[in-house]
């Protein structure tokens, strides 16, 4: 097959199922009808997969800052970094 861009032969690769044509000359990468939707699939399942196993890991995250929100200081304004000196 030929690259539509520059009229070089094509080279097919396959990535994790998918196969992609590429050109090694302009670099363009070439999908036949469905591939992108493929790719698009397996993107949606890997997100999924990180959400799940990041999950709790967030979870616990919110329920330590909910504890420790109290204690967080405030920035203060030039102003007020003054009138430190008097405490």
């Amino acid at each position: 097959m030929q690259c539509p861009r520059c009229n070089q032969d094509l080279i097919e690769v396959k990535k994790h199922g998918v196969i992609i044509d590429t050109c090694t000359t302009c670099g363009g990468i070439w999908l036949d009808k469905g591939e992108l939707g493929k790719i698009i699939s397996q993107i949606k399942e890997a997100e999924k997969a990180i959400d799940e196993e990041i999950s709790p890991v967030f979870k616990e995250r919110k329920e330590y800052e909910k504890y420790y929100d109290k204690y967080k200081y405030k920035k203060k304004s030039t102003f007020g970094k003054i009138f430190d000196i008097f405490d």
